[in-house]
């Protein structure tokens, strides 16, 4: 028939289409703050930690409270959308095995945050504040600081597998290789 553009798609298929859009595109933040977390606690543990048993008074500044402040000014920003991210996650994947690697990812993400914003961000203010009598409580609380961000590390790495684990399901990433 002359006029006509073709068959119109139902409306439908077009608010599916853009559902998933949108699921992606919070799939993909959540995976960018997962991956910002693990590497920043992978740099920590491997690279950085080796080198705070010599810190002191006079160059911790330098070392460990610019860091620091840098992280929280960033992962502040980054890691509360990530709760509804992992939200979202958890939702979307209802139903499904899937919901493991997202329940992992949200519970993840409340655990990181409880640790750091509850236990580590005060021995950081201390710390920066040089509110410590020599360079041995400095070292002690250092020890102290290292040890509750081993915590961070493990759980950010198990949160970032939980995301590996949801990508590759969800786009049967392993049944195109094999």
């Amino acid at each position: 028939m002359a006029g006509t553009a073709g068959p119109q798609q139902d409306p439908r298929e077009r608010q599916g289409v853009v559902v998933n859009w949108l699921l992606l595109l919070n799939l993909l933040y959540f995976l960018f703050g997962a991956t910002m977390y693990v590497g920043t606690m992978w740099v920590l543990k491997w690279f950085l930690y080796p080198t705070w048993e010599s810190l002191e008074r006079g160059n911790v500044d330098m070392h460990f409270g610019i860091p620091t402040r840098q992280a929280t000014k960033f992962f502040t920003v980054v890691v509360p959308p990530m709760f509804i991210s992992g939200a979202i996650l958890v939702w979307s994947e209802w139903g499904s095995i899937r919901l493991i690697p997202a329940a992992i990812c949200l519970l993840g993400i409340i655990t990181l945050t409880l640790v750091g914003q509850g236990i580590i961000i005060p021995i950081n203010v201390r710390i920066r504040g040089g509110d410590f009598k020599d360079d041995a409580e400095l070292r002690a609380l250092l020890r102290r600081w290292m040890f509750l961000n081993d915590i961070r590390f493990y759980v950010s790495t198990l949160v970032w597998l939980a995301m590996l684990w949801l990508i590759v399901d969800r786009g049967r990433l392993l049944e195109s290789y094999l």
